[in-house]
């Protein structure tokens, strides 16, 4: 891509000593020293996308990548292009703009890319880049050049789809044989791993219980289920955090709730692991458990991962007028950390917080709305993209899953444009 006018010096922080050190000790990652590592490690624990990544990636990423400040108004790389890196947004943001013809003054802007957003995967097959990029403001950004990528892509694909776009991204389908970079696949071996564990350490937890003069065979009790995971780590921060990761079990089937609510709660509840809801389904065998006790570190550490979202997304589901006041504030945590609403003062995004919504497209192709109708809400993409089209002319990259917070009812009606 093409590179100007791109300096090495930080801008301002909360943490300007930390920033200084990071510009400097991400120039040449040959001469590194361990405390450089740790100075970049700290920088980059600072951006909420990193949080998810295993130590093992964290610790190579801060000794491979480069770093790089460009001034507002810099093309980082040219649609077209033939991409030698790929990117990770630390501060500031960039814009993404699109040309239907080789004549780069026709180019639109679709979208804005913000903190943790991470852009560039073309070069794993070298394809030409889809897009130009070129920052809206001052910004710093992560550099990893394409051999380190691709080692860490085969190392840590599912890590890394998290934070890009599709096709690369978490919501690819179909082109994947490996079962173990399905996150769907991922979750049932840790639902089996989870099962394993408990028959082992507390075998008392799964048995037939009655309610009402009712059995419900072989199931476990909600806040059981809290109490133990709570237990078995120190990676599972709060109560509510435990909750968040029987939430993305819960939400694949791999664990089900006996009359099939929706929402994981702790409380007096009853839920079964999808290998119970067969009857007669036979323990696991002491080489399996033992599978099992290896396995529960790195089971643990997945779903500590997923669960903020998976919580975050059963809270959103609830009407607006059956949350909690703990719910609001997690809610309104996940506002602040969103570029596009930054502009917007805090009692505004609290206000948001009681009223945005939760909705999800699974299918690529779906219309979400048509140039000219009336609009009733107004969206926040979550996780995927869209495309823009404006009189029948693409404008924007492919259509993918969409995962949105909507506000609906806004109170301003205008056609859409």
């Amino acid at each position: 891509g093409t590179h100007t006018h791109i300096h090495t010096h930080t801008v301002g922080s909360s943490t300007p000593n930390v920033q200084s050190n990071a510009g400097s000790s991400l120039h040449r990652p040959s001469e590194r020293s361990g405390e450089d590592v740790d100075i970049i490690l700290t920088r980059l624990r600072e951006v909420k996308a990193f949080h998810r990544f295993p130590p093992p990636l964290l610790l190579q990423i801060c000794a491979g990548a480069f770093y790089e400040c460009l001034e507002k108004g810099i093309t980082l790389f040219r649609q077209g292009d033939i991409g030698t890196s790929w990117y990770a947004v630390l501060s500031g943001s960039l814009d993404v703009k699109v040309s239907e013809t080789a004549n780069h003054q026709d180019a639109v802007t679709i979208c804005s890319l913000g903190i943790g957003t991470a852009f560039g995967e073309s070069i794993l097959d070298n394809t030409p880049r889809h897009a130009t990029i070129v920052s809206r403001e001052t910004s710093e950004l992560l550099r990893i050049e394409q051999r380190e990528f691709k080692s860490l892509w085969e190392k840590y694909r599912q890590s890394l789809a998290g934070l890009l776009a599709p096709p690369y991204g978490a919501m690819e389908s179909g082109s994947n044989n490996d079962i173990h970079n399905s996150p769907l696949m991922s979750l049932c071996r840790a639902g089996k791993v989870l099962r394993n564990a408990i028959l082992s350490r507390a075998p008392h937890m799964i048995r037939d219980r009655k309610y009402h003069l009712k059995t419900y065979r072989q199931c476990c009790v909600g806040t059981e289920l809290v109490d133990w995971l709570v237990l078995q780590s120190a990676c599972v921060l709060t109560r509510s955090h435990a909750v968040g990761m029987w939430q993305a079990l819960l939400e694949e089937g791999v664990l089900n709730h006996v009359d099939q609510e929706l929402g994981f709660q702790d409380k007096y509840l009853f839920y079964r692991f999808l290998d119970d809801e067969e009857e007669d389904t036979p323990l696991p065998s002491e080489e399996e458990k033992r599978e099992s006790e290896e396995e529960l570190p790195e089971t643990i550490l997945l779903l500590a991962q997923i669960g903020p979202d998976a919580l975050l997304r059963m809270i959103l589901r609830k009407s607006p007028g059956q949350r909690t006041g703990d719910d609001l504030e997690i809610i309104y945590d996940e506002l602040l950390h969103i570029k596009a609403l930054a502009h917007l003062s805090n009692t505004v995004k609290r206000e948001l917080a009681s009223v945005v919504i939760f909705e999800s497209h699974a299918k690529a192709g779906t219309v979400l709305f048509n140039q000219g109708e009336e609009g009733t809400s107004w969206y926040i993409i979550q996780k995927g993209s869209v495309n823009v089209v404006i009189y029948g002319k693409c404008v924007g990259l492919c259509v993918h899953s969409c995962v949105c917070m909507f506000v609906s009812g806004c109170g301003v009606y205008a056609p859409r444009g």
